[in-house]
């Protein structure tokens, strides 16, 4: 063979390999564990209607400031109600456990469980905290429940009219910034924790982000900002078909009504399990870009959507150390800080301050920054130094 004939042969082989390497790599599934690093990820393959693949194939960009926070009151349980006993809050206690967190930093603390089935009375015992936390310097963020009483079950009607009532008592107390109306409605299993369980849970939340959204700019309150949750990989076919539906039930007029969207994500407490992760703030970043770039689009929300860490955590307690806590905290705030810009995340709030109960039974009494007696575990202070670094001034 002459010396072209070679050449050309060289020129094609050449040309063959640079055109293997230019077909881009198949999408994988969903990268449970975080096993694969974002640089070795390629793109999803769309459709994907169930959001089944990884989408953590970006890039890290930076964007404001985050807005740090956490939930100071104790946590439900899941189920039907709370089965372990809870041991009494000392109120000095905790707020001198916020204060020393929040530093001179901007900081959110999340008010949990004002329940429609509570009424007048919860909304008395809420605005009395709400105050109480806006005269310590902190922003309030209000999760206003659905979970009716068995007669207010399914009635829309009545739900609008409480809506409408917690925005003219909260509306007036300058330190609340936010309300969450609803809570994981994508969730049907936990009625104690989530209003998935409760009839026209989702007509519940469309009705109730258009009441707060526009009676909060009727009666001059435009600084409430509105929003909702949900509870990330409880069911493919359920999270999929949840943003079918609030695409399709609430459509435009919820998108201009919304003025962000919260995520619930407890990777190696809930999905995906311990056992299978590999590394933490990949597993946290698969659920951020899935989030945003996946189920979001689903009901129309656009890329540059707001979005809160509004619960993540990592509990302690029996056969899960103070230790793995610290660094899976460590973990999860240093993978949102890096991606914020990415996924537009703004906020980001820790589940929660203090543990329920530290003798109790398994993990759910175990949440807390810090232990039943109010001293620290490891994560607090590590928080508190993460907070310091990145947070909003």
């Amino acid at each position: 063979m002459n010396g072209l004939g070679r050449a050309s042969l060289g020129f094609a082989a050449v040309g063959a390999l640079l055109l293997a390497c230019a077909v881009p790599a198949a999408a994988i599934p969903w990268d449970v564990g975080g096993k694969v690093p974002p640089a070795e990820t390629p793109a999803p393959e769309l459709p994907d209607p169930l959001c089944q693949q990884s989408y953590a194939n970006d890039r890290p960009a930076p964007g404001p400031r985050i807005h740090f926070g956490v939930g100071p009151r104790l946590a439900g349980e899941i189920g039907a109600g709370q089965s372990t006993p809870l041991v009494p809050e000392d109120w000095r206690k905790r707020d001198a456990a916020l204060k020393r967190l929040a530093g001179r930093r901007d900081f959110t603390v999340r008010l949990n469980r004002l329940f429609l089935s509570d009424g007048w009375r919860g909304i008395r015992k809420f605005q009395k905290m709400a105050r109480h936390y806006g005269r310590l310097g902190f922003g309030v963020e209000l999760q206003v429940r659905y979970h009716p009483r068995p007669a207010q079950d399914g009635d829309i009607k009545t739900w609008r009219e409480y809506v409408r009532k917690v925005v003219r008592a909260f509306g007036p107390i300058r330190a609340v910034r936010a309300l969450q109306i609803t809570n994981e409605v994508n969730l049907a299993v936990s009625p104690n924790t989530s209003d998935g369980a409760w009839k026209n849970s989702t007509q519940a939340l469309v009705a109730g982000v258009k009441t707060a959204q526009r009676f909060s700019n009727r009666l001059g309150y435009g600084r409430l900002k509105i929003g909702f949750n949900f509870a990330w990989r409880f069911g493919a076919q359920d999270d999929a078909d949840f943003w079918d539906r609030l695409g399709t039930v609430g459509g435009r007029e919820l998108r201009r009504a919304t003025d962000w969207i919260g995520l619930d994500l407890y990777p190696g407490t809930y999905l995906p399990p311990r056992a299978a992760i590999t590394n933490y703030g990949d597993a946290f970043l698969e659920a951020l870009a899935q989030m945003r770039e996946c189920y979001l689009p689903k009901a129309g929300f656009g890329p540059n959507f707001p979005l809160k860490i509004e619960e993540t955590g990592w509990p302690t307690g029996p056969d899960r150390s103070e230790a793995e806590q610290k660094a899976i905290l460590r973990q999860f705030v240093n993978t949102a800080q890096r991606y914020r810009g990415t996924y537009g995340i703004t906020d980001f709030r820790w589940f929660g301050l203090r543990d329920n109960n530290s003798e109790g039974p398994d993990y759910q009494s175990y949440f807390g920054l810090l232990r039943d007696d109010y001293t620290r575990k490891p994560a607090f202070g590590e928080y508190r130094w993460l907070l310091a670094r990145y947070g909003a001034r």
